[in-house]
């Protein structure tokens, strides 16, 4: 009996402290005077976050990689006057450190109050037959850039006692056979992001991870990423090629677009998250766009013992070693 009354009351309070978590993280910040900086803008998330920050009122840099190209006019016709439309490539330093020079002088004083690091680019592609420059790629833009804006930009965000939005994936958290370039990319933005948020925490500055799983995006084209594929298979060594088999790489290719065909068309979902982690006055330090148990302070994936996590993913992920194995559908 009185097992039961103590598990009736912890139940009781933990509703309770979830319900007022929940009322807590609905305040809202008002835009006035805020200033963000958005990468990435060029299409995509990046570019419907900026247009929905634009219209809620705070003053939008937004950058891309070609400030003159369509998603940058579309930005500059269709949104709000809020939008300052830059040129900004997260891998090369010369021009985030004038783009910070843009930003500084806009703001006159007021410092920044958020970075969304957005910019990203996928290869999905087995390691062995992953090249060495899609390594290099991946990593510089999606790790390097987001380092090298972040610290370029927060002297500018801790000024404000803003935050800083990193967009990184699931894939940084649970690893995917064929995701090693990516998955390693995102774990790399995840180590730095949580490192980076227990530093900041002095300053009253806020470290947020964005996390979603795969969304219908230019990121995940399937005729891009099939090509991309080809081309690396022709150009990596014989007894690589020798050892897969032709047969290998088709039923990779086969799995990899029937996975892509299930991408979520609810982009609107990774766009919310965003925009919350923006205006929100008590953002969640991580989001996972889409999964109503988000908002709780532990997941399942960094809760559960390694040993037990990873017997659990290898089982489930396992890929056949033997090529005669696999078959077509």
């Amino acid at each position: 009996m009185l097992v039961f009354t103590l598990a009736s009351v912890s139940a009781a309070v933990f509703a309770v402290c979830v319900v007022l978590n929940w009322v807590l993280r609905r305040r809202v910040l008002s835009s006035n005077g805020k200033a963000v900086l958005v990468t990435g803008c060029d299409r995509g998330f990046g570019h419907m976050v900026a247009g929905r920050l634009s219209a809620l009122g705070f003053r939008v840099f937004a950058g891309c990689l070609d400030a003159e190209g369509e998603g940058a006019q579309k930005l500059r016709r269709l949104t709000s006057p809020n939008i300052c439309v830059i040129p900004l490539d997260v891998t090369d330093e010369r021009q985030v450190a004038d783009a910070r020079d843009v930003v500084e002088a806009q703001v006159e004083g007021q410092g920044l109050w958020a970075v969304v690091n957005n910019s990203g680019v996928a290869t999905f592609a087995e390691a062995e037959w992953c090249s060495m420059a899609q390594y290099r790629a991946v990593m510089n833009i999606n790790w390097l850039g987001t380092v090298t804006v972040t610290k370029t930009f927060l002297p500018l965000v801790r000024a404000a006692r803003g935050r800083v939005v990193n967009v990184a994936s699931l894939a940084g958290r649970v690893a995917l056979p064929g995701f090693t370039s990516y998955s390693s990319s995102k774990f790399a933005v995840v180590g730095f992001s949580d490192s980076l948020r227990r530093e900041m925490f002095k300053f009253g500055v806020k470290v947020i991870t964005i996390e979603p799983s795969l969304y219908r995006t230019a990121l995940s084209d399937v005729d891009t990423l099939t090509r991309q594929n080809h081309q690396m298979w022709a150009e990596t060594s014989q007894e690589v090629r020798h050892h897969y088999g032709d047969v290998y790489l088709r039923v990779f290719l086969a799995n990899l677009a029937r996975m892509l065909r299930h991408c979520s068309p609810r982009v609107h979902e990774v766009v919310d998250d965003v925009t919350h982690a923006v205006t929100s006055v008590h953002p969640y330090s991580r989001y996972v766009p889409g999964l109503l148990a988000n908002q709780l302070p532990t997941d399942f994936f960094s809760a559960t013992p390694n040993r037990f996590q990873d017997w659990v993913l290898d089982w489930i992920f396992r890929v056949p070693a033997s090529p005669a194995a696999m078959a077509l559908d």
